[in-house]
């Protein structure tokens, strides 16, 4: 039986908190749930803003397509380019909409969204490099190495969304040392 200075005593006086704690807890608490809802409300705007780009960019391209004033060719390579430049804005909102189920930085999507924009580049190469008739020595050589380069780019954020994928699949426990 433990007396008024026993080990009773202390332990219950130690479980307690002090009223400056629990104002500095309940601070706190607050704190982060406003940061929380700054934040959330910086991803909702930057969602809005993607939207009103992707939106500009594809009625900028249909106007294009329609009004003509370039070649057939080059409104081909920039329609192209244009609606593929929509689709990459199209992943960036959906990335940032996946942030309010997740809360957290997301690789996936940003990984899908370089491959998007690594083959973009290679269609706009290529069609040109087919609409655009003979080209001089230099300029061709240069879009060869562009297309290599693109390649892999492409080759290696494959292989690191596999990778990904993978540890995500079989968790990060298998994957430690023993």
């Amino acid at each position: 039986m433990a007396g008024p200075g026993g080990t009773d005593s202390r332990n219950k006086s130690a479980s307690k908190q002090s009223p400056s704690e629990h104002v500095g807890r309940r601070r706190q608490f607050h704190l982060r749930a406003l940061l929380g809802l700054c934040e959330d409300l910086i991803h909702y705007a930057v969602a809005i803003l993607l939207l009103a780009l992707a939106v500009l960019v594809l009625a900028h391209t249909a106007r294009l397509m329609v009004e003509g004033g370039a070649t057939f060719s080059g409104q081909v390579i920039d329609g192209i380019n244009g609606v593929l430049f929509v689709i990459i804005v199209a992943e960036l909102i959906q990335t940032v909409m996946a942030h309010f189920e997740h809360s957290g930085f997301q690789l996936k999507p940003f990984l899908i969204i370089g491959i998007i924009s690594a083959i973009r580049h290679i269609l706009t190469i290529g069609a040109r490099l087919t609409l655009g008739g003979d080209l001089p020595g230099d300029v061709f050589r240069r879009s060869q190495i562009e297309l290599g380069v693109e390649t892999g780019v492409v080759l290696g954020l494959a292989v690191g969304l596999l990778l990904v994928r993978i540890v995500d699949d079989k968790g990060l426990d298998e994957f430690e040392g023993d």
